[in-house]
């Protein structure tokens, strides 16, 4: 039983480990080979204090990135009708 506590305790502190703050995730921006207005558009709507994980951080860039590609793209096609 002590195992098990001790692999469960060991699991908790290496995924608080791999959270970063909103300001960290924004300044390590290169790691994810992201700009850091990239990273603050994706994490607008966090907190400054919010502890978010890796793929927090990774479908919240997806999700803003995807949008903005959208946009882009209807961007593009409207300008080449005229």
């Amino acid at each position: 039983m002590s195992s098990i506590k001790r692999q469960q305790r060991s699991l908790a502190s290496s995924s608080d480990a791999s959270k970063r703050s909103k300001r960290e995730w924004i300044e390590g921006a290169v790691a994810l080979k992201r700009e850091r207005f990239e990273l603050a558009g994706a994490l607008f709507d966090c907190c400054d204090d919010d502890e978010l994980t890796l793929q927090e951080v990774q479908d919240k860039l997806t999700a803003y990135l995807g949008l903005s590609e959208q946009v882009k793209e209807e961007r593009v096609n409207v300008d080449t009708a005229e």
